[in-house]
């Protein structure tokens, strides 16, 4: 007898549509051939069953399990050390002959790559750095990383420009308009108003003086995985502008820049390296007994930080230290000394230098002191430096084997040179170890700097 009661007989239509003997009976009389291999009928799909009066019944689908993670997490960021682009379609090289073509100023050429540049890149994450690093790069190069004036686009400048315009529009990166016609050449003969452009592309200065200079100096860069997100930052950037053809004529200029980037790779580590280690021992004892820097370094001790004792200081020697350091190692220097009347400085020159060669003991040699050969050095677009040993002679510094043999002819020292009346020459207070093609870029601001308004006394 069906019950009454409305629930309970939906429930039992159910399970006379779904029962176990009804469902496998109409299975069986459809799925039997002759030698009792199972045969799918015409009338069914795989959804689909039918009950003993022939009526089809629906069976639920199976619900696909979702993906765990995040949407794009496996995409590449563009910064893979395996990362290739992909080959450009037709429609993306038409595009490309379009956008870049070398009748348009390399400026505006630049500022468009860019932009794309940042679209086809990920800079979230981990590779925030890299978002600064490319920021500061492009200002080195004289392009404005700020949201344009008047930036914003209403709907009547959106219904009159395309995409192209929009988004040239509202950029954060683009170039000034003082320096849109620069790299456009001029004959001088035909322009009577001809003036030499105020600014040129150079790819290779603005890469020396952003990693050669920016990347220690400024971001504090020095450790070699450090270095080296700097450095395939910018070699990304710069594959990028080949790749995309986008300024075919500076080609040869920005694999200079490239080979910069391998230089900068190389370099920078090892020149980390002896500025944590210069002048060495010998030169800090020389400086101790003689009046130099190392002479009134002592110990200082900082606050708590976050409740802890943090002490911090600039090891030095003390007298005795610095006497027996000294007596083992002046005799390689073949000048006269007396413990009992130490030498008086005769002249004292903070100088920039540039290593020539260096020298070192053979192995197993009981010598500790290596020599480094420099010649004084003029930074590029600096004003001239005299120095006492600008001759052709130069100069020899003398440290410990260890340190010396980290240097390399062409990498840069700036350093005070102390002269004793005996003939001994030490140097001390080190504020700079530079790579080899190094470059200082001083912005605007700086170079509006007066030098009246300083008292070098």
């Amino acid at each position: 007898m069906a019950s009454s009661d409305p629930i309970d007989a939906i429930v039992d239509q159910l399970d006379s549509i779904t029962g176990p003997t009804e469902l496998q009976n109409a299975t069986e009389t459809t799925q039997q051939n002759g030698t009792g291999t199972a045969k799918t009928n015409d009338s069914f799909t795989a959804n689909n069953v039918a009950d003993a009066n022939g009526a089809a019944v629906i069976a639920p689908k199976k619900k696909k399990k979702k993906r765990k993670g995040g949407k794009g997490k496996t995409l590449p960021t563009g910064f893979e050390e395996n990362f290739t682009e992909a080959p450009l379609t037709p429609a993306q090289f038409a595009e490309n002959k379009e956008l870049y073509d070398i009748s348009k100023p390399v400026a505006e050429r630049i500022e468009t790559a860019v932009q794309k540049y940042r679209a086809k890149r990920k800079f979230t994450g981990t590779n925030t750095i890299r978002d600064q690093l490319l920021t500061d790069y492009l200002i080195t190069g004289g392009i404005n990383t700020a949201q344009k004036q008047f930036g914003g686009v209403d709907e009547k400048f959106i219904r009159e420009h395309d995409a192209e315009d929009i988004a040239k529009f509202k950029a954060t990166d683009y170039v000034p308009e003082k320096i849109h016609k620069a790299g456009i050449q001029r004959l001088e003969e035909l322009d009577d108003n001809y003036e030499e452009p105020e600014y040129k592309v150079d790819f290779n200065y603005v890469v020396r003086g952003f990693l050669t200079h920016r990347i220690p100096f400024c971001f504090g860069m020095k450790k070699t995985e450090d270095v080296d997100v700097a450095v395939s930052t910018i070699r990304n950037f710069l594959n990028w502008l080949l790749y995309n053809s986008v300024c075919p004529e500076y080609t040869e200029n920005i694999h200079l820049a490239l080979a910069t980037c391998q230089m900068a790779a190389r370099e920078l580590p090892i020149c980390s390296v002896l500025s944590n280690s210069l002048p060495g021992d010998f030169n800090k004892a020389c400086s101790t007994l003689f009046g130099g820097y190392w002479s009134i370094v002592a110990p200082k001790e900082w606050d708590k930080v976050d409740g802890e004792d943090v002490k911090k200081e600039e090891k030095g020697f003390t007298k005795e230290e610095a006497l027996d350091i000294l007596g083992t190692l002046i005799a390689e220097l073949q000048v006269s000394y007396d413990p009992g009347e130490l030498p008086k400085q005769i002249y004292k020159e903070y100088a920039s230098l540039q290593v020539m060669s260096v020298w070192l003991p053979e192995p197993g040699s009981p010598l500790k002191l290596g020599k480094i050969y420099v010649q004084p050095w003029t930074p590029e677009e600096a004003t001239p430096i005299e120095s006492k040993w600008g001759g052709p002679d130069g100069l020899t510094l003398y440290c410990e084997k260890t340190i010396v043999q980290y240097a390399y002819p062409g990498m840069h020292l700036c350093c005070t040179l102390h002269e004793m009346d005996n003939g001994l020459i030490y140097f001390d207070e080190l504020t700079g170890v530079m790579c080899s093609d190094y470059l200082e870029i001083r912005d605007e601001k700086e170079l509006e700097v007066d030098s009246e308004d300083f008292d070098y006394d």
